[in-house]
């Protein structure tokens, strides 16, 4: 068994036998990266929070179908990888509904003003700016890829637990996105 701390194991078990205020330990260890996978996705602070609220409403509305002991033999950190799958795949429901209903933005409206400063460094910078830019032109496979591995930092084998692809295929996409960022910010390698 891959746990070497049985602690998230035990908080898992606590919940599943009608421990509710268990749940909060689960909550306050994944929600900032829970966040930050909506928010990768859906690139919208307050859509982003939404996202993490209703992902850990439902997977403590399903906690009872959660098999722990399958989950063990593949992390010591069981919780994770199927939060972050359940956050994923509201997110990317979110970007399909958008597709599906554009809305032309009011003429002469004002911006709403940021509820975080998260990325105000990146927006500021013109190569932050650049470098945002080209991964939001990337297939959306490739641009999920990227956003995870890039600038959330996670290995390879973690964005196919979220994702549900194999590794070789996050590989691939991670491939073709640095390949298409690498012509798109060719100036910046000079």
């Amino acid at each position: 068994m891959a746990n070497d701390d049985p602690l998230e194991a035990r908080v898992i078990a606590r919940v599943q036998d009608g421990d509710a205020e268990a749940y909060d330990t689960l909550v306050s260890k994944y929600l900032p990266r829970v966040v930050a996978i909506a928010w990768g996705v859906v690139r919208n602070a307050h859509d982003a929070e939404d996202l993490a609220q209703e992902a850990f409403v439902r997977a403590y509305q399903n906690i009872g179908r959660f098999r722990l002991s399958e989950a063990l033999e593949r992390t010591s950190d069981p919780f994770g990888p199927w939060i972050g799958r359940i956050v994923l795949n509201l997110a990317l429901d979110v970007l399909k509904h958008r597709r599906k209903f554009r809305h032309e933005e009011l003429a002469g409206a004002e911006p709403a003003a940021r509820r975080d400063d998260a990325d105000v460094m990146a927006v500021s910078n013109d190569i932050g700016t650049r470098i945002d830019a080209a991964i939001e032109e990337l297939p959306e496979m490739q641009r999920l890829v990227a956003r995870l591995h890039l600038v959330e930092e996670m290995e390879h084998a973690e964005i196919a637990d979220l994702t549900g692809l194999s590794e070789g295929t996050v590989r691939s996409h991670l491939s073709h996105a640095r390949a298409k960022l690498k012509e798109k910010l060719a100036d910046l390698y000079d």
